[in-house]
């Protein structure tokens, strides 16, 4: 049997949707919560509504091994006065759950915040950052954050 050009386009759309379903199933649902929760803090971080990324820290948070989460909050809030406009764009995104340990997970991000004239902010570097998550009552939370610059 010769599948002719014509029916080879005729079965391409159905390939790309196998293909498309196939990628979007690549993702466990708790690799799926923790990008929706980094989508929802680089969103309250680009509107300024700094609190709202509370909702999404542990009780224990800590960054870079010494600020808790008022002293991001307020880190966040200096970079919001020095800028009309913040804007955050994650250049790459890895999530990892631990194999050893249910409950807990990694994401390594690279990330380029930008100030309300488009360009870098001062120091103009991407940032690495690497989010520590623990799972609580169903719920993945940000337990420690650590970023450094490229």
């Amino acid at each position: 049997m010769t599948i002719t050009l014509r029916q080879r386009l005729l079965l391409l759309p159905v390939f790309l949707l196998l293909t498309v379903i196939l990628v979007a199933c690549d993702k466990t649902p708790d690799e799926e919560q923790i990008g929706k929760k980094i989508t929802r803090m680089k969103k309250a971080i680009e509107q300024k509504e700094f609190s709202a990324i509370n909702e999404h820290l542990h009780r224990s948070f800590v960054a870079n091994d010494r600020m808790n989460a008022k002293d991001v909050k307020r880190l966040l809030h200096m970079y919001g006065m020095q800028h009309n406009k913040l804007g955050a764009t994650i250049l790459s995104s890895k999530t990892t759950l631990d194999t050893v340990l249910p409950g807990r997970a990694e994401t390594l991000l690279s990330v380029v915040i930008t100030g309300s004239s488009g360009r870098l902010l001062a120091d103009g570097s991407v940032r690495t950052v690497t989010l520590d998550w623990i799972k609580e009552s169903g719920d993945w939370l940000v337990r420690k954050a650590e970023w450094r610059h490229y």
